[in-house]
């Protein structure tokens, strides 16, 4: 069993910029927004055979793989990024704490991909 955890690309910049003008219409469309990819992708990862989605709340996801095959999971992701919509960064591994670290290590590699976390060969 593996864990992944999906995050949303610069979700927070986008909507506070909406909070710092005063514009309450846009901050409330962006969300809505987010929340519609978020629904939208819960949906297709619980397509995936073996992937169980655990938690999902604002820009994020919790999931659980059960599907040995976890290449075919980071093909399958690449595929549910919506560029100029929703984009976002993902990371996979054998625990919570090593899918946060693939998390971090896809984000600041440049955001928009899926890492798995790297085993010692």
């Amino acid at each position: 069993m593996s864990y992944l955890i999906i995050d949303g690309d610069d979700v927070g910049g986008k909507v506070e910029a909406h909070l710092l003008v005063n514009d309450v219409d846009s901050f409330v469309a962006s969300s809505k927004e987010i929340s519609a990819s978020i629904d939208e992708l819960v949906d297709s990862l619980n397509e995936i055979p073996g992937v169980y989605v655990v938690s999902a709340g604002g820009d994020s996801i919790l999931a659980r793989i059960d599907n040995p095959d976890i290449g075919s999971v980071c093909d399958r992701l690449s595929d549910l990024q919506r560029p100029g919509k929703f984009t976002f960064s993902a990371g996979m591994g054998e625990t919570l704490r090593e899918s946060f670290v693939a998390l971090r290590m896809a984000k600041a590699a440049g955001k928009r991909r899926a890492i798995t976390y790297p085993r010692d060969s």
